[in-house]
């Protein structure tokens, strides 16, 4: 038996964790207030790929003000017109679970002693069937993306609900950084 979008929505905010198949490969997602559930997911990152971080995934800009303090109004257009993935990394984040920024800064410490930065990764999702159940939810989806076409034993291990449908190649997102001033830089184009 597969469950409805309402029915993952509701699992979300249960804490669980679930899979998702999106335009990029396969995501592990998770409520980002939701502290046991950040915590979970956290623990996948020593297997995400080294270039990848973190991103909340949200089904249109309008949400974009949830998460980013000062967004940028060029942001705004970037985002929504982006025919192709794109994520975007902001500065002054908000309404995360502390524990990601507990984990972060942990993290951090014992690799370089460099302090952490507020800033999260932002990609709006383009599959229809992503959108409606981030929609459904109504807020973004923390999540760990693999960009592969399986996932990770570790990852299979915290998951039994999987979501959506994977491409026949996944599209790797152009990842940049966009400033409260509107400053733009490409991390991978």
């Amino acid at each position: 038996m597969s469950l409805s979008i309402r029915d993952i929505a509701y699992q979300l905010r249960q804490g669980q964790l679930i899979a998702i198949a999106d335009e990029t490969g396969w995501s592990i997602a998770a409520d980002p207030i939701n502290d046991v559930a950040v915590g979970q997911l956290l623990t996948l990152r020593n297997i995400m790929p080294k270039e990848l971080q973190p991103t909340v995934l949200i089904p249109k800009t309008d949400l974009l003000g949830l998460y980013v303090a000062k967004v940028p109004d060029v942001a705004y257009d970037l985002v929504e017109f982006a025919e192709n993935p794109l994520t975007v990394i902001y500065d002054q984040v908000k309404n995360l679970s502390p524990v990601f920024w507990q984990t972060l800064a942990e993290s951090k410490a014992n690799s370089d002693g460099v302090p952490v930065t507020e800033e999260i990764a932002v990609r709006r999702v383009l599959n229809d069937d992503i959108q409606r159940l981030v929609s459904s939810f109504g807020r973004g989806l923390l999540s760990i993306p693999f960009e592969s076409l399986v996932l990770p034993p570790a990852a299979e291990a915290l998951v039994t609900i999987r979501f959506g449908t994977l491409p026949g190649m996944p599209k790797r997102p152009r990842i940049m950084r966009l400033k409260v001033n509107g400053e733009v830089s490409f991390i991978r184009k």
